[in-house]
């Protein structure tokens, strides 16, 4: 007598369904009630639906969604992944004042924001607006840094300071200042309790560079400054602020760490390098620093006398706070990934640079119960399960590197965009659809002519950094548009893949090419 597919043992059935893609998964979940049973029960099922629906804005445990809805939602991620943008713009825009200082920028939903290191003007522009118009918004103070958060939010963190950084010996007679506008209205923040905060840098210590992170209602502030040690000498040190930026206040602060992200509101992952010993450390946000860590991973040490630097890489967007507190693990901020470059300096004048990409998944589910808090695990042994370290065949070590989601993006050689693409069922669709073995092929998208190749799961990479054989277990694409337009930078959201192209210093220009993918 023939089986019922559904009269299968549940173990089968799992293994079974763990290969269907995004678009199956979905629909059993909308149709079947055994199947949806099933899937629910499942971690692994779990697991699977959330890293491939990863960013998802409404994802499939929203009980209050109904499932065809589900489904749309699916499927309009799923034309994001397949390179299917609904509108192509190219914005140019004019007039721009060439400045001595560096420029800074970010994007946040369809909001592109500009500003100039020490000016006191912001700049913005809508790249998804019918007729884009970039924007000039004065603050009463020279420009340090911002910080945009999710669309949601409706934010933009500003770090101002009372005199220009080119003007400026130390910290004891400069004020510093955290402002938290609404992005829509360039007003105070209605639910941010104190709009203006003072950032208070004890001693005669100069600011070399602030970077901030958003998660909900926390906000990070990274500075860098020089500490004189001596009439001749100056080292460069760091002071990490937390902030309540709905409550007004200062949680806590650290120092002497050398980058830090949110993995969820209430959890922020550090780095700490000591020379020859790179250590992160999760921190509760709540947690009483005296208590210490709730956990410490230790990286493999580096090749003898070689040496750890480390660079913790932007995140956009800045942290979906809601979403990751009512279901950490079932949101698409923790199906997110993290990045940080990785520099050796090796023997002599040589440098080489990994970019070591985590699931935030990976990294939550490391955390230990109470009595357990504390410990100390090494990368080989208990790292996370879902990492990739990307070595000098895939980056470009001169760009900087932005992440959204599961993709991490950057300006390649001969200014082309370069994105690597984390997402498990973009990888499964190219590799059913490969035709050769050349594991290359090139297809055809609204983007341009775009490459993009494989790279298998566990293999071996940094020959020659580490002590040990390090392997990377995560597979990913490496997507290339093939001509086209140089670009100075690359941004990402949610919706928008942005190239930047910078001839401000030439002709006072600047152009934005715009694909909005929704």
């Amino acid at each position: 007598m023939p089986i019922h597919f559904l009269d299968l043992p549940p173990e089968i059935l799992i293994l079974i369904i763990s290969h269907l893609d995004l678009p199956t998964l979905a629909a059993c979940l909308a149709t079947n009630r055994l199947v949806k049973f099933i899937i629910d029960d499942s971690t692994l099922l779990q697991y699977r639906l959330a890293a491939q629906a990863s960013c998802v804005e409404d994802n499939p445990w929203n009980i209050e969604m109904e499932s065809t809805h589900k489904l749309a939602a699916l499927r309009k991620h799923q034309a994001f992944f397949e390179w299917a943008p609904t509108s192509i713009c190219f914005i140019e825009l004019d007039d721009i004042e060439p400045g001595n200082r560096h420029y800074m920028y970010g994007l946040s939903g369809c909001l592109f924001v500009i500003a100039e290191l020490d000016s006191r003007f912001l700049r913005w522009i809508s790249p998804a607006a019918t007729e884009p118009v970039l924007q000039r918004f004065k603050v009463p103070g020279c420009i340090q840094d911002i910080t945009l958060a999710i669309p949601e939010e409706d934010l933009l963190v500003v770090v101002l300071s009372s005199d220009p950084l080119q003007d400026r010996i130390s910290a004891s007679d400069v004020v510093y200042e955290l402002r938290f506008y609404e992005m829509s209205t360039q007003s105070a923040h209605r639910m941010a309790r104190e709009p203006v905060m003072h950032v208070h840098i004890s001693g005669a210590r100069r600011p070399d560079r602030f970077e901030g992170d958003i998660c909900g209602p926390r906000f990070t502030l990274m500075i860098n400054y020089f500490d004189a040690q001596d009439d001749a000498t100056e080292s460069i040190r760091s002071l990490l602020l937390i902030y309540d930026w709905k409550l007004g206040c200062l949680l806590k602060s650290f120092r002497n760490y050398s980058a830090a992200i949110f993995l969820s509101p209430d959890v922020l992952l550090l780095a700490q390098n000591f020379a020859e010993t790179l250590e992160f450390e999760m921190w509760a946000v709540s947690q009483d620093t005296a208590v210490g860590p709730c956990i410490s991973l230790l990286l493999p040490p580096p090749v003898k006398g070689g040496i750890y630097d480390i660079i913790c890489i932007v995140s956009k967007p800045k942290g979906d706070g809601s979403s990751a507190s009512q279901a950490p693990f079932h949101s698409s901020f923790a199906n997110s990934n993290v990045g940080f470059e990785i520099v050796f300096q090796l023997d002599g004048d040589i440098q080489e640079q990994l970019l070591l990409v985590i699931s935030r998944r990976a990294l939550l589910q490391l955390l230990p119960s109470v009595e357990d808090r504390g410990i100390v695990l090494l990368w080989n042994d208990r790292g996370p399960s879902i990492a990739q370290w990307l070595d000098k065949s895939v980056l470009n070590p001169g760009s900087s590197k932005t992440i959204c989601g599961q993709r991490c993006a950057f300006i390649g050689p001969a200014g082309r965009i370069r994105l690597v693409d984390f997402n498990p069922y973009s990888y499964k669709q190219v590799l059913n659809t490969e035709r050769d073995d050349s594991r290359q092929m090139s297809i055809q998208t609204g983007l341009t002519n775009m490459v993009v190749s494989p790279r298998e799961r566990n293999r071996a990479i940094g020959s020659g950094l580490f002590e040990e054989e390090v392997r990377s277990n995560l597979g990913y694409l490496v997507v290339e548009s093939a001509q086209g337009p140089t670009y100075s930078e690359v941004f990402m959201g949610d919706e928008l893949i942005v190239g930047f192209k910078d001839t401000i210093h030439v002709d006072r220009k600047a152009s934005l090419y715009v694909w909005r993918l929704e």
